[in-house]
């Protein structure tokens, strides 16, 4: 039996129209070559009223018309376009149906030496009507592909960011509209990430880990839209959705800066989503029972980051970033208390945490434990160049990069070698220059509500933190939608105009908790208590009162605080003259008989360049309040880390100012003991940005003096000991001046143990119900044995020493020397070591009201030379 015919002639008119409607696309090798949609051909075929398919069989064809139409049109288009209509019975006795195509075996249907001939025939024409097509419903998983068959791409970009070491090239292709579903994908421009699988294989487990990933992600609002995968003749590709607007890093480059208030909002919105995105992956389910599972990305950055415009323009309602690039990802795990994956980090060096680095040689052929919280901290290197460019620009991102690369160098040159020359931190905190950018950004940003400076809060103390103090990514999103929806409380806020803000003091930098009435006359905790700078004190003082009302004085700055517990409500346990406080209320003159003016000189405010110095009054219910910022002049010590930071990097002409709100002491001690979240404390986030990262030391006089104020200075030392604690470099350290050498807890444990709140305080405690105590405190000996440890003024750990102290030392009311000496050669330590002005401070907070004591205290404040002269104090 022969199956040869001659070409029959009712089929010109279908190969007329195949040759005119012939599309171009690409093959597996790259090559262009042409074919038709099964969608076109289908279409000729049914044209209404002209029964095209039925004049197209030939009688002695058995097949009927309706039985080819519903599932064998494509392969009855191959065969009239070969004019080998006869065919059909084969493919219809045999089931094989459209949807089976490409067909590869031309002995599928017989071995007969004229059959197969024909067949080949089929094969080899058939790439033409069988491209490959990307309907919703018939997603490709991991799909193998026919390396002949066709790619309908329209058209076709490229991008490869480093083509020396890319594991892939990103491919922007436009599918023929014939060839995918709109419900697949609405335009019908996708990304085609082809993997480098023919020239390294091993890049076929990234491929792979990327699809696990996604398939564990299903769907998600803030992560990149997963469409389907391909491998073809040896490469393999996702199919993802196309971000118009390029990565993070391209905005960063080439684009336009959010410009208003408005566009600001929507900008740090749609960039804090991400958070979310991070939520996602560490909170899978899956495991059994309630367990929870998830993965790390480990290879967070801005190139990795997709930004998708908002309906009216970019920076606009709808605007969104979503986390893309899933190639490095850990598999999915049960995660357990520990949070740590077995997997170690492969990600960018700039951006990974300090305990995902191999900072050593011998580290690159070691695997790392790397907890989860690791992307915490790489999303928080993102949000701070995000921060830093909206405020200035690519010149300041360029700027902060340098700074990094430079107190790398500088100090931590080790680095350098392993790749991590431009990192956020020094193998194990941030950088001191991250900081002082991020706080440069955000003074250039600051307007009426401060959404900027509550999200660099957020950075600086719930991500680039050590990871055992990195906020959960739940935790976080929670902390930002809640000052967020403060600021903007109209409804539908994310996918609407912005509503007015609430009206806030000027220069709140995070005003996002509830604020509670504030009754005249009620005093303010003034500044930072953090920092008594060293060198060049301003020459502004200021009365506490209202914080519109201020007292201009030229004696020269240091600070000295007062016990802020001296009212009715904390004065258990004082001695009798202790029921009669030396007050003064706003806008009143104080008048202290047998003081003076020197004990009235103590009860003032004093600011310097970095609204650091402060003097804190005996009244009772301090709260925070404004200093004045007149004073600019530069410190004696400079350091490329501690140096402060430029106020005028970014915009020269800014005014700047700082206030913390209405908070008192007893607001403090209060949110504390309710259990509240201090981050709820009316201006702890503005305090924070501030002060930046530092250690903190407190040193109490244990000596017998100060048996009647124990409990006090229990209670405050607690109280800013829970302030601080999330912000200190390690853990904050307690020392006593009857044992000046012993710290707590010790060096070693406070670095690695993560301790309590209770475990911090227990020696306050030890020594609250102790009864042995020195008569009078060696207050000389106790520092000089405190800052003889070399390791203590560094310029790459600044720190704050506060001293709790009544001012009745050894040596009686005349001998000041012996302190005066000891913090001499402080700043003479500072000086050699370049360590700046707010590197190293100390404080003295003082209680009671001994007289010989307060003359001490004013002498140190406002006398004492300290190695300089009376005409220009230290």
């Amino acid at each position: 039996m022969s199956y040869s015919s001659p070409p029959e002639q009712r089929h010109d008119e279908f190969i007329k129209f195949v040759q005119r409607e012939l599309q171009p696309g690409v093959d597996g090798d790259n090559n262009e070559v042409e074919f038709i949609s099964p969608s076109k051909t289908s279409a000729w075929w049914k044209k209404r009223s002209e029964n095209r398919l039925a004049r197209a069989l030939n009688p002695q064809i058995n097949a009927r018309a309706a039985t080819i139409e519903r599932g064998y049109l494509n392969i009855f288009s191959i065969l009239a376009y070969i004019s080998k209509t006869y065919l059909i019975n084969h493919f219809t006795s045999n089931g094989f149906q459209d949807q089976q195509l490409p067909l590869l075996d031309t002995r599928r249907f017989g071995t007969d030496v004229a059959l197969v001939r024909d067949m080949e025939d089929f094969v080899e024409n058939q790439w033409t009507f069988c491209p490959v097509v990307f309907f919703s419903h018939m997603l490709m998983d991991r799909r193998v592909i026919q390396s002949r068959q066709i790619l309908p791409i329209k058209d076709e970009k490229r991008t490869t960011a480093k083509p020396n070491h890319a594991k892939s090239v990103i491919r922007v292709v436009t599918l023929h509209p014939e060839c995918y579903d709109p419900a697949w994908s609405a335009s019908g421009t996708v990304v085609f990430k082809e993997y480098h699988t023919r020239e390294r294989d091993a890049l076929r487990n990234a491929w792979i880990n990327e699809y696990n990933a996604f398939v564990k992600i299903d769907c998600f609002d803030h992560i990149v839209q997963y469409l389907g995968s391909f491998e073809q003749n040896g490469r393999c590709f996702m199919v993802l959705e196309y971000a118009s607007c390029g990565s993070l890093l391209d905005l960063f480059r080439e684009g336009e800066r959010p410009s208003t208030p408005e566009e600001r909002r929507y900008f740090l919105y749609g960039m804090m989503g991400l958070i979310k995105a991070i939520d996602k992956i560490q909170n899978l389910g899956g495991g059994p029972g309630t367990q929870r599972t998830g993965f790390a990305h480990r290879d967070i950055k801005p190139a990795n980051i997709l930004i998708f415009p908002g309906k009216n323009g970019l920076y606009s309602a709808g605007f969104k970033m979503k986390l893309a690039d899933f190639d490095t990802a850990t598999p999915e795990l049960p995660i357990d208390e520990a949070e740590f994956s077995v997997q170690d980090n492969n990600g960018n060096r700039t951006y990974c945490a300090p305990e995902a680095s191999r900072i050593y040689t011998y580290q690159d052929k070691t695997i790392r434990k790397v907890p989860l919280s690791s992307d915490i901290w790489s999303l928080g290197c993102v949000f701070s160049e995000a921060l830093i460019w909206v405020g200035g620009g690519r010149a300041a991102l360029e700027q902060a990069a340098r700074d990094r690369r430079n107190e790398i160098q500088t100090y931590y040159k080790i680095m350098v070698g392993g790749s991590y020359g431009e990192c956020f931190h020094n193998a194990q905190i941030a950088l001191n220059c991250v900081v002082q950018s991020q706080n440069a950004a955000v003074e250039a940003l600051q307007g009426t509500t401060h959404l900027s400076g509550s999200v660099c809060t957020l950075v600086r103390v719930g991500m680039l933190v050590p990871h055992e103090q990195r906020y959960s990514a739940s935790s976080l999103w929670h902390e930002f939608k809640t000052k967020y929806d403060y600021l903007f409380p109209a409804p539908g806020r994310a996918n609407s105009a912005p509503a007015h803000s609430r009206p806030q003091h000027h220069g709140v930098a995070s005003p996002v908790s509830t604020r509670r009435s504030l009754k005249m006359g009620e005093p303010k905790f003034a500044q930072e208590f953090h920092q008594r700078t060293a060198s060049n004190p301003g020459t502004e003082r200021q009365a506490i009162g209202d914080s519109n009302q201020y007292q201009s004085y030229s004696d020269p700055i240091d600070s000295t605080l007062q016990s802020p517990y001296s009212g009715t409500a904390f004065d258990k346990g004082l001695s009798p003259h202790r029921r009669s406080p030396v007050v003064f209320n706003p806008g009143e003159t104080p008048d202290f008989s047998g003081l003076g003016s020197r004990f009235d000189n103590a009860l003032r405010i004093s600011t310097n360049d970095l609204d650091t110095s402060q003097t804190i009054t005996l009244n009772n219910s301090p709260r925070m309040g404004t200093p004045l910022q007149d004073d600019h002049r530069q410190s004696f010590y400079k350091s490329p880390i501690n140096n402060p930071w430029d106020r005028t990097k970014l915009y020269p002409n800014r005014d700047q100012h700082s206030q913390y709100g209405p908070t008192t002491v007893k607001d403090a001690v209060y949110h504390r003991k309710i259990k509240a979240k201090k981050q709820k404390l009316d201006g702890y986030d503005s305090f924070c940005r501030r002060m930046g990262r530092r250690h903190f030391i407190f040193v109490i006089d244990d000596s017998d003096s100060m048996r009647g104020v124990k409990s006090e200075v229990l209670e405050v030392v607690e109280t800013l000991v829970w302030l601080v604690r999330d912000i200190d470099i390690s853990c904050p350290e307690i020392r006593f001046t009857s044992k000046p050498d012993k710290r707590y807890p010790p060096a070693f444990a406070g670095r690695y143990i993560p301790y309590t709140m209770d475990m911090l305080t227990s020696p306050l405690r030890h020594w609250l119900s102790g009864d042995e105590a020195e008569k009078e405190c060696n207050m000389r000996h106790a520092l000089n044995r405190i800052f003889s440890d070399s390791s203590l003024i560094d310029p790459k750990k600044p720190t704050s020493v506060l001293i709790f102290t009544n001012g009745i030392w050894e040596g009686g009311a005349t001998d000041n020397r012996g302190v005066e000496d000891c913090i001499t050669n402080v700043l003479r330590r500072m000086g050699d070591k370049g360590v700046s002005d707010t590197g190293f401070t100390f404080q003295f907070v003082s209680f009671g009201d001994d007289p010989d004591g307060l003359d001490r205290m004013v002498y140190l404040d406002d006398y004492a030379l300290f190695g300089g002269t009376r005409e220009n104090r230290v």
